[in-house]
């Protein structure tokens, strides 16, 4: 299976070295939470290694490698210990790769190291970011590897260290909400309902699927019920069904009725929308992220991509918009996948 993958992958490369290192870059992303992701990573690490100058290899041993391990390969170490219960030396392991990123992997005065993972979050940064600043991006995914090491650090109950570790994990990929939610949860803990709620409308701007919506207006929905705000938390939760199912939610409104001695009802769409308006956040997705999922599908669909690509982005943008002529166009290249799978 890795075989075949890797031979596919290679129909991609081209001969110019910019261009192939940052294509294997991006296979990189697509692969890293396949089964066999700590060989197919390996292999991709090796051949853009192989790509780099001779002058320039030595550097490339110093910043991307940690304990004799390439950091993809660390990272794949610290989550067997994870699996296999040693919390203690994951967690060591992960800091070391903080550490490293800190210390190798920083801002300069020109630039931005970034951990965009993909053209769609490329575009969503440039976009609702706005940044005065070029940026570059880093060999390794440093957000998704930082929110690991939060996320284990809340388990360990290690808050503080938590928060600043998510934070960093944001500043690597601002438009990723896997350290956002992990920073919800920090605030949720800390009982910090400010924080909270920013962190939360932060999120809501660059959420790209109705699962991360719904999972928002949750969140909503708790920073409600501990300021004693029930009837606007019911409707946050009401909201949020909408989007994706949610069995907790059940046990949150019987919660809520047990405090208030009321019978919870399904809220009136303007009841909906006045507790919305009433916290200053906008009901519903970003137009700014599903047009820039669509404005991609569009420049894949002009350069002749394969349908699976083209897919990727309107899938996004249906998700989140449900527009009948994008449902056209999924259909109509949903079918040519289909037959191109069966050739």
């Amino acid at each position: 299976m890795v075989d075949n993958i890797i031979e596919e992958i290679k129909k991609g490369l081209n001969g110019d070295k910019y261009h192939d290192v940052k294509y294997l870059q991006h296979q990189a992303d697509v692969y890293k939470n396949h089964e066999n992701a700590g060989e197919i990573l390996r292999i991709l690490s090796e051949m853009t290694f192989d790509l780099v100058p001779e002058e320039q290899k030595e550097i490339l041993r110093k910043t991307m490698f940690i304990k004799g391990m390439r950091l993809d390969e660390a990272f794949s170490k610290a989550n067997d210990f994870v699996k296999e219960k040693k919390i203690d030396k994951a967690a060591e392991l992960l800091s070391e790769i903080e550490k490293h990123a800190d210390e190798y992997f920083s801002d300069t005065e020109e630039k931005l190291l970034l951990s965009l993972r993909n053209p769609l979050d490329e575009y969503i940064y440039m976009q609702i970011f706005k940044p005065e600043k070029k940026h570059d991006r880093t060999p390794f995914d440093f957000s998704h590897y930082l929110s690991a090491y939060g996320y284990l650090l809340v388990e360990m109950r290690q808050y503080d260290e938590a928060e600043k570790v998510l934070k960093k994990a944001i500043k690597y990929n601002p438009v990723n909400v896997e350290p956002r939610f992990e920073l919800a949860e920090t605030y949720k803990v800390q009982m910090s309902p400010d924080k909270l709620i920013e962190c939360i409308k932060e999120t809501l701007k660059i959420a790209r699927t109705p699962y991360e919506i719904a999972r928002c207006y949750c969140d909503l929905g708790y920073y409600c019920v501990e300021i004693k705000d029930y009837d606007s938390a019911v409707c946050f939760y009401y909201e949020s069904l909408i989007y994706a199912p949610n069995d907790a939610i059940t046990g949150e409104l019987h919660h809520i009725m047990s405090i208030t001695k009321k019978k919870i009802v399904p809220p009136l769409r303007e009841e909906v929308l006045a507790a919305f308006k009433k916290y200053d956040v906008v009901n519903g997705p970003n137009p700014e992220v599903y047009n820039v999922a669509y404005s991609l599908a569009q420049y894949c669909i002009d350069k002749n991509a394969g349908p699976e690509e083209i897919l990727y982005y309107l899938r996004i943008t249906y998700d989140l918009t449900h527009n009948p002529e994008v449902k056209e166009l999924l259909d109509k290249y949903e079918e040519m996948a289909k037959n191109l799978k069966n050739e």
